[in-house]
């Protein structure tokens, strides 16, 4: 009985474990893809701006 339980702990764990990993890779994903975003609107405003000064 006892060993039962071990089994159904540790599969319930494991189970948690890959849970967390998906939902830190999708938080991880998301504030990279903000970043990109981020970084590509300050490039842009950034040529916008140079181009009007020089050009």
């Amino acid at each position: 009985m006892l060993e039962r339980t071990d089994q159904h702990t540790l599969l319930k764990a494991k189970r948690r474990e890959t849970n967390d990993t998906a939902v830190g890779l999708a938080f991880l994903s998301t504030v990279g893809i903000a970043m990109i975003a981020w970084i590509a609107a300050i490039v842009w405003v950034s040529w916008r701006l140079i181009e009007w000064i020089f050009f």
